[in-house]
């Protein structure tokens, strides 16, 4: 990219987004400084950011007032697209309140002020801004103020308008914190979502938050529409109940319940006290007084001699302090373990069931492949590496040794040797008696008859819906 566009010399980059840069820039005619918007090239190409662009533009130079940022000129070619506005040297107030809190709190009136008159100016122009939020008010150290930012600026529905307005043709636009209920539900646009979007700035500005928190998006959405807000006095005491009073009001669910417009806004700021005692003097007291905390319960901590002087009172206090400091240290401690023993249990890998171990040959039996020496296992008995052998002639552990009956078995039995004892000569047979007669031979066995084939049964042709999706069926043997 060129560091001159036009007439314009590019001298330092403030903000990058991600469809356009804003650029401080210097007139190369006239050596003033101004500030332009640009597009970055991967969008030029794009006709809906280059008519966003032009609307911007056109928002702009139809708005003539004092905190107001002014939109000077607009060009569009084929290389470049942008528009060159006031260069106003100022943060933005969302990171005001990041830096400096108390310091955006003392400036707060004169801010509403100018940001009510600015929004009563686009109103009677016939625009609403759509889009208020701290990041679009830029505010300077001595309290001037500029509204900023007219991308999504539209003018409020006619009554023809809302009519043939379809719901589900009505596109949310904005930033979710700072959206008013009925934009959420679709309905028509009315300069009341200006006076909601505003009154949840000022509420960011009392409290160092918005209304509502909400990591999920949906219900971040569905909290403007259901539920009821903290009063600002409930994050900062300091907050008088009159501003309490306004905020709830520019807060109000339905628009007919806020104020009417941006006049009764600023009528209403002008006169409100809107803090109990000065922002900056609170400020530091409440930052002096947990300074002194802080110093006296090191001192406390590090001096064992202090219990010496103390009360039974302050020993008391003391002593629950300690308690109440260690059981949240060791709650602390425990979330952060048991958060670490869920991070390994999900990292570590199932736990796997140990192999089986082979089981224990028999001594003198021959050996099986894929067993220790000794011989084939023994089914039923673990082996154990490392495990000796038993001896020959010794049973595995658990079997009867040679010549012990087994349980239920009668020994020994007739005719037969013990187990483990060498069987001895086969006895004669006794030779017949005189005049018995003699035994019958066996009777021959008659020939067996060649069996008769039989033919196989006809099976039942087979249903169509039955039959697997294969050319041929198995056999079935």
């Amino acid at each position: 990219m060129s560091n001159v566009i036009d007439d314009y010399e590019l001298v330092n980059c403030l903000v990058t987004g991600n469809i356009s840069q804003i650029w401080e820039v210097k007139q190369v005619s006239s050596g003033q400084m101004f500030a332009m918007k640009l597009l970055l090239p991967e969008t030029l190409k794009d006709s809906e950011f280059k008519n966003a662009l032009k609307h911007e533009a056109a928002v702009g130079k139809s708005l003539d007032h004092p905190n107001i940022i002014k939109i000077l000129d607009l060009r569009v070619s084929k290389k470049n697209a942008y528009f060159v506005m006031e260069f106003f040297r100022a943060p933005n107030l969302k990171s005001m309140l990041r830096s400096d809190l108390a310091g955006a709190q003392v400036r707060l009136k004169r801010m509403m002020e100018c940001v009510s008159q600015a929004l009563a100016h686009m109103h009677e122009k016939g625009w609403v801004h759509r889009d208020i939020k701290p990041d679009n008010i830029l505010l300077n150290k001595g309290s001037e103020v500029r509204l900023i930012d007219f991308a999504l600026a539209a003018h409020p529905k006619s009554l023809i308008g809302r009519m043939l307005t379809s719901k589900k043709r009505t596109a949310i636009q904005g930033t979710r914190s700072y959206l008013a209920p009925e934009l959420i539900e679709r309905k028509p646009l009315t300069i009341s979502a200006d006076i909601y979007s505003l009154g949840v700035t000022i509420y960011e500005v009392l409290t160092g938050r918005p209304p509502f928190v909400s990591g999920n998006p949906s219900e971040l959405l569905m909290s403007h529409i259901r539920d009821i807000p903290e009063k600002p006095s409930g994050y900062n005491n300091n907050v008088s109940p009159e501003c309490d009073a306004l905020i709830m009001s520019m807060l109000a669910k339905k628009p007919e319940k806020r104020p009417q417009n941006m006049q009764e806004v600023f009528a209403a700021v002008r006169n409100l006290k809107i803090f109990k005692t000065d922002a900056e003097e609170f400020a530091k007291e409440k930052a002096s007084a947990a300074e002194d905390k802080f110093a006296k319960s090191m001192a406390a901590r590090l001096n064992s001699r202090v219990d010496a002087g103390r009360t039974p009172e302050e020993r008391a206090a003391a002593a629950a302090e300690a308690k109440k400091i260690a059981k949240a240290t060791k709650a602390r401690t425990a979330a952060a373990a048991q958060k670490f023993k869920s991070a390994q249990s999900k990292a570590a890998p199932a736990a796997q069931a140990p192999p089986q171990a082979p089981a224990m040959p028999m001594p003198g039996m021959p050996m099986m492949p894929g067993y220790p020496p000794g011989g084939m296992p023994m089914p039923g008995y673990p082996y154990a590496p490392g495990m000796p052998y038993p001896p020959a002639g010794y049973p595995a552990p658990g079997m009867p040794m040679a010549g012990m009956p087994v349980p239920g078995m009668p020994y020994p039995m007739p005719g037969h040797a013990a187990p483990g004892v060498p069987a001895g000569p086969t006895p004669a047979a006794a030779p017949a008696r005189p005049g018995a007669p003699a035994a019958a031979p066996p009777p021959k066995a008659a020939p067996a008859k060649p069996a008769e084939k039989k033919r196989p049964a006809k099976q039942p042709a087979p249903n169509a819906d039955d039959i697997p999706l294969m050319e041929e069926l198995p056999e079935v043997i």
